[in-house]
């Protein structure tokens, strides 16, 4: 079974950086953009099976993006990002579509297990997500 595709959409070089290490540390193959309007581009262009969307764009706000990708692709897991985590934007997140929040510097082990989670609840039956 092919390795599941990642797109992470994030302004911050480093977060990208970062998080696209750690998720190809863990055989997934990993796509980056730096804007919400490059990231919903590279969607049509790369088929990712999870999104990984800050919260926090200088182009647009992340739960635009959100939106958006929940008309255009109501299926396509989104797990948002933030480094100003409060309960309210993890409840907008989730009331928004997303299946999950992150808060920045994700660890790992956080990260390996919101993915795996994400992965799996939108894989059909009886197919692996790695």
């Amino acid at each position: 079974m092919p390795a599941a595709s990642i797109l992470v959409i994030d302004d911050d070089r480093l977060t990208r950086w970062s998080v696209a290490t750690l998720l190809g540390r863990a055989g997934y193959h990993v796509h980056e953009a730096a804007t919400g309007k490059e990231g919903f581009a590279a969607i049509d262009e790369v088929a990712p099976n999870l999104v990984l969307l800050d919260i926090e764009l200088p182009d647009m706000d992340g739960f635009a993006v959100l939106g958006m990708i929940r008309e255009r692709h109501p299926d396509l897991p989104v797990l948002m990002m933030t480094a100003d985590a409060t309960a309210e934007t993890a409840r907008t997140a989730l009331r928004l579509g997303a299946r999950g929040h992150l808060d920045k510097p994700i660890d790992s082990a956080t990260l390996d297990t919101a993915v795996s989670r994400a992965l799996q609840s939108s894989a059909p039956p009886g197919q692996a997500s790695r």
